[in-house]
């Protein structure tokens, strides 16, 4: 016999209009991570997050965001400017800028990782966050430079 929970599959629009209408009602919804973009601190279909509405965004902090084209991100706030923010995923070799505001539907509040609940002020999370933002820049830009200077070494084939 099969004792894991039914995951039951439902399309991305409709999931995400659920988390919208909990979040306005309750002020708090849980997101199940999917993906790796957020390894190794978020497991894909094993940890999720408590995310409320972006009443204050901060460096640092994780935000699901609506990309306005049917698809969302949980990722990590890199940079503030008065226009819009930079984020990416910890796992990711690429940041998106520019992006607006009123795009964040929520900020994590808690995360539920292997089972353990983890407040978002939590000291380790707090410094892991910390090395990760400042770090995921640089980390970036050293990968373009690598991938460029190891380019001619590279063949067709």
């Amino acid at each position: 016999m099969d004792h894991r929970p039914r995951v039951r599959a439902i399309p991305t629009e409709t999931y995400f209009s659920m988390v919208r209408e909990r979040l306005a009602a309750e002020g708090q919804a849980y997101v199940r991570v999917t993906g790796i973009s957020m390894r190794p601190l978020l497991e894909h279909l094993r940890d999720g997050v408590v995310i409320v509405p972006p009443d204050r965004v901060r460096r640092g902090d994780i935000v699901l965001f609506d990309r306005n084209n049917g698809h969302y991100a949980l990722h990590r706030v890199i940079r503030k400017g008065k226009n819009g923010f930079t984020m990416a995923g910890d796992n990711q070799w690429y940041y998106e800028t520019d992006l607006p505001y009123e795009g964040i539907m929520g900020v994590v509040s808690l995360i539920v990782r292997k089972g353990r609940v983890i407040p978002r002020g939590n000291f380790l999370l707090k410094s892991y966050s910390f090395w990760v933002t400042l770090l995921t820049v640089p980390r970036i830009k050293g990968w373009k430079v690598l991938r460029k200077l190891l380019k001619p070494f590279r063949h067709a084939g």
